[in-house]
């Protein structure tokens, strides 16, 4: 297809270099092993945020794991809210927080409300109350060696700078949401006064940090360009474990979708991600009976979603629900070719966590984003995806169609996804990179 060309991950495209860059302090080579840095003595280090197991949410999830790994070395405590995935979120009684454990991790949880999270007024009366109670736990607890603050609610940063005051220890600011700037992009928070307290709280917390910490280089080039020092700013990504998702031979979950052509989004069906383009696309290609669309998970705008694909008529197009994470792989392996979508502006605003499972399960996808975005680099950087602009819907059909005529080099694109999952994204590697980091940190 001459007009998908420009669109194609087969080609040579120049692009502007950023894998090695200076941001990048962990590693300054794509390919160099991540060494264990572990000192003698543990490491008391303090996480604040609301999402954690068994929260399904990426936040909780990638945090659960990262604590559980870290433990082995570390003392690890989390100050985490309600969960909004079992019935029980509040804790009942007149209890604020509650103490357990979660094998070597310490967790106290606090109680709060759990308003829907589609309305605004409800989510943010929802973090607040978490706000105000983590702030009342953590600053009863014992002195860590270092605080890690995520940005779920996000102005964690700032409390956890408060925080540090206190007790003179060290402070790493985990930024995996990038605000106001999200907020701004999305629409999510309209009001001058509540992007104002944005902005004012996370300067403070770049300015007190010891270390910020992001998931992409593009996101490190935003903060830096808010006049935060480069030395300041590392980036750490997300990661996978390749030995629980990985390529299957044989699939009972991708039966259902009989012999199509899947191309599937899977994850959190919100505000920064452009899934309108997807339901243009399936109605351009409505005629094309190879091609089915699945688009897998919930979210604030997943009802909304379903109307319209209901009343443009769209039968190539499936929704269903989040897939229980022990079948995570069999979802992931079901598509033929996966969806990355991020709305304009979004590029290093946040660097969404799903790449990670497509690439160990050995499929290759379409990045729907700035062409500065880091999914998209590592798109054309290591040809294991495509690149169109967010809403050039004709780019977007050009490319599925160009995928599912060359089905022997989407199965390349797939080799080269598993193997740069195990090199650059494993789950081992990554967080003992990040326990590395916390080490060097509070020494």
């Amino acid at each position: 297809m001459k007009g998908a060309e420009k669109h194609s991950a087969f080609s040579a495209v120049p692009t502007e270099s950023v894998r090695e860059s200076d941001f990048f302090e962990a590693t300054s080579e794509r390919e160099r092993p991540v060494e264990s840095k572990i000192p003698v003595g543990r490491t008391r280090v303090l996480f604040l945020n609301r999402s954690f197991w068994p929260d399904r949410e990426a936040t909780g999830q990638f945090l659960t794991e990262l604590c559980d790994d870290l433990s082995t070395d570390h003392e690890v405590t989390i100050v985490a809210g309600p969960s909004y995935h079992t019935k029980d979120g509040n804790l009942g009684g007149f209890r604020l927080w509650s103490r357990e454990r979660r094998g070597k991790v310490t967790v106290i949880r606090t109680s709060g409300t759990r308003f829907s999270k589609s309305n605004l007024a409800g989510r943010l009366v929802n973090l607040g109350t978490y706000y105000l109670l983590a702030a009342i736990v953590a600053y009863r607890l014992p002195r860590p060696d270092v605080i890690v603050a995520e940005t779920d609610p996000p102005l964690l940063g700032a409390l956890a700078a408060v925080l540090k005051r206190r007790w003179g220890c060290r402070l790493v600011y985990n930024v995996r949401d990038l605000y106001p700037d999200i907020a701004e992009v999305t629409g999510g928070v309209r009001s001058p006064f509540l992007l104002e307290l944005l902005r004012r709280g996370n300067d403070y917390a770049y300015e007190r940090a010891d270390l910020i910490v992001t998931l992409g280089h593009d996101m490190a080039r935003r903060i830096v360009d808010k006049g935060v020092p480069k030395e300041k700013v590392v980036v750490v990504p997300d990661w996978v474990d390749c030995g629980r998702i990985r390529p299957l031979e044989s699939n009972p979950f991708r039966r259902i979708f009989g012999n199509k052509f899947v191309v599937m989004y899977s994850g959190n069906i919100g505000l920064s991600q452009q899934l309108e383009a997807v339901l243009e696309a399936a109605d351009r290609m409505r005629d094309d009976d190879r091609i089915l669309f699945a688009i897998v998970g919930e979210g604030a705008r997943k009802n909304w979603l379903q109307e319209r694909a209901r009343a443009m008529g769209l039968n190539n197009v499936r929704f269903m629900p989040y897939q229980p994470l022990e079948q995570l792989g069999e979802s992931l392996n079901a598509a033929d070719l996966h969806l990355i979508p991020l709305a304009p502006g979004a590029a290093g605003c946040l660097v969404p966590s799903k790449i990670y499972g497509i690439l160990a399960a050995g499929r290759p996808f379409i990045a729907m984003m700035e062409d500065s975005a880091e999914v998209a680099q590592i798109a054309r950087d290591d040809a294991v995806g495509f690149v169109v602009r967010p809403g050039d819907v004709e780019a977007l059909v050009g490319a599925i169609r160009e995928a599912a005529d060359a089905p022997e080099h989407l199965k390349q694109m797939g080799l080269r996804a598993r193997r740069l999952a195990e090199l650059r994204f494993d789950r081992t590697k990554v967080t003992s990179m990040f326990g590395s980091m916390l080490a060097g940190v509070a020494t």
